[in-house]
């Protein structure tokens, strides 16, 4: 396995391969506190960027997106809620709409569902990657001038939940805001392990191919599963997808589970 800059390896935590490994390996890092946030990659070589970066989406794109998804979402939104542009963001990336925001979790575990969700690309490696958040003057976070106008941000900010959609709550949502860099830089968004800002306080561990099946099944088995991280209609039928048709790489695992 490689990985992008030397800076990035220093903070490598080491594999895992179990529930209890991933717990162990972290936890001295952790070591019980709050201030920390997760984000599962199902490969470790993924850059810690938005989706609207992949997607080569122009400034004035990305505004224009925003402003169609909320015309064509107020019908879903529930009577009298205020919500900051921030906020819409938030809704529709949970609903797939690439935006500036980069998802991560308060839950470690929900961080590693994520890692393991779906079977590893091509024998590749995923990871789990942890930060660490200043609580002092709250300059991490992002202030109420940036929620209502995000698109504006100088600096990349961390925007705490608010629980606008159940999917949030249940995966203890909170965000990344990534600032676009100035017209015709290179990168137009610069990957949040690079962050000067944010690239000393970033820890991460890596999962082989072949731990990502037993590791599914120990989260089912501790709760951990689509049913719950994604309460709704979805969430029901991939999990129960995932019950009767069992992925190759958990058969042996399953000993005794249900299956078609």
């Amino acid at each position: 396995m490689t990985h992008t800059s030397s800076k990035r390896a220093l903070q490598d935590l080491g594999e895992v391969k179990s529930v209890t490994d991933f717990l162990a390996k972290i936890y001295p890092h952790v070591n019980g506190k709050s201030n920390y946030l997760f984000r599962g990659h199902r490969r470790s070589d993924w850059a810690l960027k938005p989706a609207i970066a992949r997607s080569g989406s122009s400034a004035a794109l990305e505004a224009e997106m925003l402003d169609e998804f909320k015309r064509r979402a107020l019908p879903y939104i529930e009577a009298g809620s205020t919500l900051s542009d921030a906020d819409w963001l938030a809704i529709a990336q949970h609903h797939g709409m690439p935006t500036r925001l980069l998802d991560w979790s308060g839950s470690a575990l929900a961080a590693l569902w994520f890692a393991v969700r779906k079977a590893p690309a091509d024998g590749q490696f995923g990871a789990v990657w942890i930060l660490r958040y200043e609580d002092a003057g709250d300059t991490d976070f992002a202030d109420e001038g940036e929620r209502n106008e995000p698109f504006r941000v100088r600096e990349t900010r961390l925007i705490p939940p608010r629980h606008v959609t159940r999917r949030i709550t249940a995966q203890e949502g909170w965000f990344s805001l990534h600032r676009r860099a100035e017209p015709g830089s290179s990168p137009a968004f610069v990957s949040l392990e690079t962050n000067q800002r944010f690239s000393e306080r970033l820890y991460f561990v890596t999962i082989p191919s072949d731990a990502f099946g037993p590791i599914r099944v120990q989260l089912g088995m501790a709760g951990i599963g689509a049913a719950v991280l994604f309460p709704d209609l979805d969430g029901i039928a991939q999990h129960v997808t995932w019950i009767y048709q069992s992925p190759d790489d958990e058969l042996r695992t399953r000993v005794g589970w249900p299956r078609d």
